[in-house]
């Protein structure tokens, strides 16, 4: 049977789906209020969320949830426009919902009777639109009370016969059983012919089959479809069957109850064609059609009822991330053995072992390639966070702003994607508070009211690249660099180019805020970023245009895991440096190397290309060979060479941390074991680059 932490870690996953599905729907619904789509989409999330919590006894959020279900249905059955008031206590409701069931850590808030009263005070006061449906019109000398929409009566016929084996070790039917009580007036009946003899009978199979008569308010249950939610839990969707009915019929009946697509046990004799079908009573609902009548069972059956034959294939499944960390690792190791493999069969050239390592090879890089794949997640999910972020913070300003996300299918690891949600969150706030003007103040320069922000993502060979846009005032280089002098955070004879000024707003301390608030001007958060695009090995750059808006780009690699290099070598010691970066490699003979200064450049068909030798960046002793090779780099737009002993070949490389104990080294990103059990450290070429260039500056 599932466990109780099992049935939590189920529960808080469903909760989280539709509290996002929820927060999602209200911020699409605050765009195109007529979409009665989206109000579909919120009322059966709110549903299916009272559901899951009233099966735990989460009483404050159940009736937190009803009111707001019930507010919903009245913008469903045409009583109630959806306006500002409404969204703003759902986006409260939603925001409740958050703190009352927790995260991690359990619960951070309790019930909000402020927010409970405000609901009921919307529910009292229905704006009745001219188009309301007849069925709730009434006369001019009654007053219309708003109860009434919620307490109109409907009622259900509810048919369950759950059919997949082990079913009582998923949910209990007595606990949905108590919910469908909790929504109206239930009357039960239990049909026992599918109970087996003892012997046959399997503990945590359910052989019973209910049937409930259900009357209930259309604001509880407005629709056959919003029932069926309560029952999300059944594998097969035809174990229940729901059809309108009468209140009448709730009274009990000696009729033989009939199940359909579920087949009743079989008599032992007469045979089945042969057994006239039972009588059924004026209340029940006649045979439907191209299904046989059911026999009437014999005494004792001859066992539990057998599942539906067929059913649907489950097309995913949730695996715990821990699972895909291990199985990654694994892969690693995998990598690294083949690779030593590989450099065995080298030098035996035994012809069946060589075949034998590159067929492991092959194996080895399709498995890696897939189990990478399986990590890769759309970024849109982490995109449409940041819809409530804009929504509140705008408002929270006075400011008008409208979020445009585009590429949310982009794909990137999942590691990569849980990093940069802090980095993302500093970058709008400052884009809403920096950036985009009041309304006043953009009228007046001739801009739309309404501010706009582009959160967008795309590939780019072997990364992928996301970039923050806005409209607004951009960025002074002026008041920049004045800034930065004033705190000290540079001198004031520093040569520096538009690009390096730009750099300066991530320096920590710094901010051109010129007043405190809750969002800016303590000179934090800008160097959170860059110290976060660090940690993903990743780049950031600054394109502004005083008064139309800035750009800021993101440069981040797929994955951190396992990535293709160029193993080079300088002294005795080995390199990788990463082969989305590498363009070309070039023969630099000794007599046409520059001599050593700042003058160092190579002539590449045309082109002047500067170049830094890798052993005097990293001091190693001894001399350079007669004929170096240049590996020629190319990121943020600038070809840069490296110079080194040999180029050694492409392989598939596993990063490694360096660890606490040595930490973070100028030029290095981390490293990796070769297949002879030798260590290869991995090029930060861009931060090596750049040190070497202001140390030669």
């Amino acid at each position: 049977m599932v466990g109780n932490d099992e049935m939590r870690a189920l529960f808080a996953e469903e909760v989280q789906e539709n509290l996002a599905e929820l927060d999602g729907a209200l911020l699409e619904l605050e765009k195109t209020p007529g979409d009665k789509d989206l109000v579909d989409r919120i009322f059966r999330a709110v549903h299916t969320l009272k559901g899951a919590c009233d099966m735990f006894g989460i009483s404050g959020v159940v009736a937190l949830a009803h009111d707001l279900e019930s507010l919903f249905s009245q913008v469903r059955e045409g009583w109630r426009r959806v306006g500002k008031d409404l969204l703003d206590v759902a986006f409260l409701a939603k925001d409740r919902f958050t703190s009352m069931l927790g995260g991690e850590d359990g619960p951070v808030g309790g019930e909000d009777p402020e927010l409970a009263a405000r609901l009921k005070a919307l529910l009292r006061s229905v704006d009745m639109p001219g188009d309301a449906p007849a069925a709730v019109q009434v006369p001019d000398a009654a007053p219309v009370e708003p109860e009434a929409v919620v307490t109109q009566k409907r009622s259900w016929r509810i048919r369950v016969a759950p059919s997949d084996p082990g079913h009582l070790a998923k949910a209990d039917p007595l606990a949905l059983l108590d919910t469908l009580r909790a929504m109206g007036e239930a009357s039960v009946r239990c049909d026992l012919t599918g109970v087996p003899d003892l012997e046959a009978l399997a503990p945590d199979d359910c052989t019973l089959r209910f049937e409930v008569i259900l009357t209930a308010d259309t604001g509880t249950v407005p629709d056959a479809e919003a029932l069926r939610d309560t029952f999300f839990y059944l594998e097969n969707p035809a174990d229940v069957v729901i059809t309108p009915c009468e209140p009448s019929e709730a009274a009990a009946s000696s009729e033989v109850l009939e199940w359909p697509d579920i087949p009743a046990p079989e008599p032992e004799a007469p045979p089945v064609a042969e057994v006239a079908p039972p009588a059924v009573s004026p209340a029940g609902p006649a045979p439907q059609p191209g299904r046989p009548s059911p026999a009437v069972p014999a005494d004792k059956p001859e066992g539990r009822h057998q599942p539906a034959a067929k059913k649907e294939v489950m097309q995913s499944l949730r695996v715990d991330a821990a699972k895909l960390d291990d199985l990654v690792n694994l892969v690693g190791e995998l990598v690294i053995a083949q690779a030593r493999l590989t450099q065995l069969a080298s030098g035996l050239a035994q012809p069946a072992l060589t075949s034998v390592a590159e067929e492991i090879e092959r194996l080895s890089n399709e498995l890696r390639d897939n189990t990478l794949g399986i990590r890769m997640l759309p970024i849109g999910t982490t995109f449409s966070r940041f819809r409530r972020l804009v929504r509140d913070l705008s408002a929270e300003m006075h400011k008008s702003i409208e979020l445009v996300t585009e590429g949310g299918e982009t794909e990137l690891d999942k590691t990569v994607i849980e990093q940069l949600n802090d980095p993302l969150v500093h970058l709008l706030r400052n884009s809403i508070d920096h950036g985009i003007e009041p309304p006043g103040e953009r009228l007046a320069e001739g801009k739309s009211e309404t501010g706009s922000i582009v959160l967008a993502a795309e590939h780019a060979g072997g990364e992928v690249v996301l970039s923050i846009i806005d409209d607004g005032r951009g960025m002074d280089p002026a008041r920049i660099r004045a800034k930065a002098e004033e705190k000290g955070l540079v001198s004031p004879e520093a040569r520096l180019t538009e690009a390096e000024i730009y750099n300066l707003v991530f320096l920590p301390g710094f901010s051109t805020a010129e007043k405190i608030t809750n969002v800016s001007g303590r000179g934090v958060g800008m160097d959170v970023v860059k110290r976060s695009m660090d940690a993903l090995r990743g780049k950031i750059d600054i394109h502004s245009e005083l008064g139309k808006g800035s750009r800021i780009t993101i440069k981040l690699p797929l994955t951190l895991a396992i990535i293709d290099g160029l193993q080079i070598k300088a002294g005795e010691d080995q390199y990788i440096i990463p082969l989305s970066l590498v363009e070309e490699c070039v023969e630099l003979p000794r007599e046409n190397a520059e001599a050593a200064g700042r003058g160092r450049t190579i002539h590449l068909r045309g082109e002047i290309v500067p170049y830094i030798r890798l052993r005097e960046a990293f001091e190693l002793a001894g001399d350079a060979p007669a004929i170096e090779q240049v590996v020629v780099t190319r990121f943020e737009g600038e070809r840069t060479g490296i110079a080194v002993d040999e180029v050694m070949g492409q392989q598939q490389t596993v990063i490694k941390s360096l660890g606490n104990y040595i930490g973070s080294v100028a030029g290095i990103s981390g490293a990796t074991i070769n297949g002879d059990g030798t260590m290869s450290l991995i090029l930060d070429v861009p931060t090596l680059v750049a040190t070497v260039k202001r140390a030669v500056a």
